[in-house]
């Protein structure tokens, strides 16, 4: 625009709008796709837009959690990412066999909804700073005054730490880790991720507990080229003849009883499947002499089960294709967990849109889970306990 057309739409007191309308960003509509162990709450340009829904001290928070949000390019994306904790000390499962130091991990992909574009990914190019650190003695993980016995290092939260104008140049780089380090599992699957968003944390999967993470996303040119179509989930209903009303699991299928497979049926999803996938699992209690320390044990894991299948039972195994145990055999290992007190056994049901086809000598449940990938299209569960006299 010339000289003379400015000064004429000052002089009739019309707003110049030619540069400025150009340099306005349209507001957009974008979908953070997350998954932590434990907890995490995401920040938009400094505003909290929302948070993972399970409290982080509930048993097994490790669900996947979408969260939707406007903003224009370019905006500041901040994350507080928690692991679990019991108290200052950094352990959990105090007073217990199982006491122990947990680990972390965290991942997020944002999604442009206007292009399905993945524009965001968590990956090494991340900024980050750990806040709480504990124990900074790991010799303390089995005292029996942690409180007392373990040292932390807590770092002040700085001010305005999510937001656009904060410099956060003195902070260290994420940390990648692999799906095996972090020992993903549950909600972890049920997200189609781009194969540019990676697992990150501070640099000590296990001493790490609290850490804040930035990333500046510049523009839709960002997006990934691997960025595939999140799936829809739907819901399926899970039940079983051997848990009660009130969720007690019959001691028939368990080891104190005769260690039949338990029956678990389940519902007809509304969309089109190829196969089921069943795992049954636990966290186990203190392990027996020479056992490993696992984060969940699978009584049952039963792959590649026919669409047209909507119910287990100790006469139908040959329905589908059995998985490995956590004692590495095929078939039902019925619960016989250590310690005292009620555990609780989580029957999960995947509805896939195409078969597995692994190996059987390989088919265990953190294979069969990481094969699902990409495949969930209805996911069902159902929590029944068990203790031990």
């Amino acid at each position: 625009m010339s000289s003379l057309l400015i000064a004429l739409a000052l002089l009739i007191n019309l707003p110049y709008s030619g540069a400025t309308a150009a340099a306005t960003s349209k507001s957009m509509t974008f979908q953070a796709e997350g998954w932590a162990d434990n907890w995490y709450s995401l920040y938009i340009n400094g505003k909290k837009v929302g948070e993972d829904p399970v409290p982080i001290t509930t048993t097994r928070s490790f669900n996947s959690t979408t969260i939707k949000f406007t903003a224009t390019y370019p905006f500041t994306v901040g994350v507080i990412a928690k692991d679990y904790t019991e108290n200052a000390s950094g352990l959990e499962y105090i007073g217990q066999p199982n006491q122990q130091i947990g680990d972390g991990g965290f991942a997020l992909q944002i999604r442009d909804l206007s292009t399905g574009k993945i524009v965001a990914s968590s990956n090494k190019s991340w900024k980050a700073l750990v806040v709480n650190k504990a124990p900074t003695n790991p010799t303390c993980e089995k005292s029996s005054n942690p409180l007392q016995d373990c040292t932390l290092m807590n770092t002040p939260v700085p001010s305005n730490w999510s937001g656009p104008t904060y410099k956060d140049s003195k902070w260290s780089s994420a940390v990648e880790f692999s799906q095996e380090a972090v020992g993903v599992k549950d909600g972890y699957f049920d997200i189609a991720w781009s194969s540019a968003t990676k697992l990150i944390w501070g640099s000590d999967l296990k001493l790490d507990n609290v850490i804040l993470f930035r990333t500046t996303v510049k523009s839709s040119r960002q997006a990934s080229s691997s960025s595939v179509t999140s799936p829809s989930i739907a819901d399926l209903k899970v039940t079983s003849a051997n848990v009660s009303v009130t969720g007690a699991l019959d001691r028939s299928a368990t080891c104190d009883g005769a260690g039949l497979v338990p029956q678990v049926s389940w519902s007809v999803p509304t969309k089109q499947v190829s196969t089921y996938v069943l795992i049954m699992d636990t966290i186990p209690g203190p392990p027996r002499p020479g056992d490993s320390e696992l984060s969940d044990h699978n009584s049952l894991a039963i792959f590649d089960i026919p669409s047209t299948v909507h119910e287990i039972s100790s006469k139908s195994l040959s329905v589908g294709t059995l998985g490995l145990s956590f004692k590495g055999s095929l078939g039902y290992e019925p619960p016989c967990s250590q310690g005292t007190g009620e555990k609780v056994y989580t029957f999960t049901v995947y509805a896939l849109s195409d078969s597995l086809r692994l190996s059987q000598s390989s088919a265990t449940a953190a294979s069969i889970l990481k094969a699902m990938q990409g495949k969930i299209v209805a996911k069902g569960k159902l929590d029944s306990t068990y203790a031990r006299a």
